[in-house]
């Protein structure tokens, strides 16, 4: 039965976590109950439902796209004049293709003393998969898409695979820029392609279903990279259809935005659905390329005839010999080594990888947002931000060219590891309003565990405690006793501030002036102050900076810019699209 509802918004009414019983009490409960009638008109009995309880998802159908779920409601029995509470089950589906905005009831039945509702997926839908199950889920996978690499030492056949699933793949030119790597449609849709010689642009419609694997402008994608991202949709075919849907009933401004990989382990990040999706399909796509017990024993054969070699050496070959077996890449022959437990993997060709330092401004603030360990470690304010790096405030480190301009010296050059942040780099997903899409561009990730000890930052520790307890209460006041502090002049002031001698003046002279927080900036910047300093004077100002793209770019620019110059922190925002702050014309 169909009904007319109004659009819910899920998300501010029972939180951000999807929830298909909330959706169904929500949506559905006059259909559920219309179904309980119906049994009671054919029973002869006389039951009132009351309310939804709980709906769990029994079965999901991956051909066809049918969910199935027990709903339990809520009931008053009337009976010999007496009224007692019963729960009746209302047995349904939903089918994929419908959005969830139909419910289709089958029967209705009253529950039994020993009913004990069992569910096959959370109530968000999100499969529940740990990383010790990884490998268990990854050959039942197996199974079902290529039974044969479950019985022979055989890599899995992606066109096999592609075609046990009913799916469709098609190399086509959508991302120009290259960073796109493929999409997978849950919903039939149109999208927009381009011809990779000329340019042209043309909008073709796409069944549910439909695999993209983007191809360069020039030449075809990497065969490796081309496999893994193919499984890759094809794990979100399998596993999250349901939940990515329900996702987006959800909230469905949601569908269209940024949806990050996973953080690096030991991150302290609550991850949403759409993350926790993306974590097990980049978990299980290297597991179907190279399962568990073939990827053993092709490994302990090439193991057993290199052994005359170092032990170094004798991995690095049998790791290339991975690579050449399943088409895997190096970096994902070495990983899934390490996963299985073979020693000495961890040192295979270390020469080769090295942590990066520097990380754009733009990544910078994404990373500030969602990482409180990153941020906990920049707010510190022993680090500042010089030509892309986070490196410790030390003459040792950094110096000013003679245009001013804040440099890293050759010794931080050479030795990146004493002074600076580290991160690695993992690649992004987003979702799309039909399906999901996988980005190739390298996103920086904050390693935990990389800023310097306590012990480095003593020495600064003590000179700025002394300072905070001397300063004024007062924002006007505070202002005048940094600039004597420091011995700068309103002439000077203003010129590194980019802001008129007489705005200083009357900020100076009013105690709490009224004063725009990106003026308050400026000032921070133009007195080159401490990071405590800074957020001082923001904070006695009348300001608290929350986790906006905006203020995140500001409490970046407080804890490691105030010593850069006010045009240089300005290209920064200028990189955001946000506008540049004091008087720059």
């Amino acid at each position: 039965m169909e009904q007319a509802y109004n659009v819910v918004p899920f998300a501010a009414a029972y939180g951000k976590r999807p929830s298909l019983t909330a959706l169904v009490k929500e949506r559905f409960s006059d259909e559920l109950f219309a179904e309980i009638n119906h049994y009671c008109r054919c029973q002869k009995v006389r039951i009132r439902p009351v309310s939804v309880r709980k709906v769990v998802a029994k079965q999901y159908e991956i051909e066809g796209g049918y969910l199935y779920v027990d709903t339990t409601v809520n009931c008053i029995k009337e009976e010999d004049g007496l009224e007692k509470p019963i729960i009746m089950i209302v047995e349904a589906y939903f089918r994929m293709d419908e959005n969830y905005e139909v419910i289709h009831t089958r029967c209705a039945c009253p529950a039994w003393d020993s009913y004990r509702p069992k569910s096959m997926l959370p109530d968000d839908l999100i499969p529940a998969i740990s990383k010790k199950e990884l490998d268990s889920v990854a050959v039942r996978m197996v199974n079902a898409l290529y039974p044969r690499a479950s019985s022979y030492a055989v890599p899995i056949s992606i066109g096999q695979a592609v075609r046990s699933l009913g799916l469709t793949v098609m190399d086509v030119h959508f991302d120009a820029d290259g960073e796109v790597l493929g999409k997978i449609f849950f919903e039939d849709a149109s999208t927009v392609i381009t011809d990779p010689i000329t340019g042209g642009i043309s909008i073709i419609p796409v069944t549910a279903g439909t695999i993209f694997v983007n191809v360069p402008a020039a030449g075809f994608p990497d065969e490796r990279v081309r496999n893994n991202t193919i499984l890759h949709e094809c794990v979100h075919w399998l596993l999250h259809r349901p939940a990515f849907q329900l996702a987006k009933v959800w909230n469905r401004e949601y569908a269209a935005t940024a949806c990050r990989k996973l953080k690096i382990e030991g991150s302290a990040h609550r991850w949403t659905s759409l993350e926790r999706m993306e974590w097990q399909a980049n978990s299980l796509a290297p597991r179907l390329l190279m399962p568990d017990w073939v990827t053993k024993f092709i490994a302990n054969e090439w193991l057993l005839r290199y052994e005359p070699l170092s032990s170094n050496l004798r991995m690095e070959r049998t790791i290339d010999q991975l690579c050449r077996f399943f088409d895997v890449s190096r970096q994902m022959a070495k990983i899934r080594m390490k996963e299985l437990g073979f020693e000495g993997a961890e040192g295979a060709f270390a020469y080769y990888e090295t942590r990066r330092y520097n990380i754009g401004f733009d990544n910078a603030v994404r990373e500030a947002s969602r990482n409180p360990l990153f941020w906990k470690a920049i707010a510190s304010g022993f680090y500042t931000y010089v030509e892309n790096c986070f490196v410790v405030r030390d003459r040792k480190y950094i110096y000013r060219d003679q245009d001013g301009v804040l440099r890293l010296t050759t010794y931080a050059k050479s030795h990146p590891d004493e002074c600076c942040l580290s991160f690695v780099f993992q690649r992004s997903t987003q979702s799309m309003p039909y399906g999901m899409f996988r980005k190739a561009k390298d996103d920086e990730i904050f390693i935990t565990g990389s800023e310097l000890s306590p012990t480095a930052f003593k020495k600064t520790t003590q000179t700025v405690a002394s300072i905070s307890q001397s300063l004024p209460l007062s924002f006007g006041d505070t202002l005048s006793a940094h600039m004597n502090r420091k011995g700068i002049t309103l002439d000077q002031l203003a010129e590194s501030s980019l802001l008129s001698r007489r705005q200083i003046c009357r900020y100076k002279t009013n105690a709490y002036p009224k004063i725009s927080l990106q003026t308050v900036i400026c000032l921070c910047i133009g007195l080159k102050l401490h990071p405590l300093f800074a957020f001082d004077l923001v904070k006695k100002a009348g300001y608290s900076l929350i986790d906006t793209t905006e203020h995140t770019a500001y409490k970046i620019i407080l804890t490691s810019m105030t010593t850069s110059s006010i045009h240089e922190c300005n290209d920064c925002l200028k990189q955001l699209g946000l506008r540049p702050i004091g008087n720059e014309s």
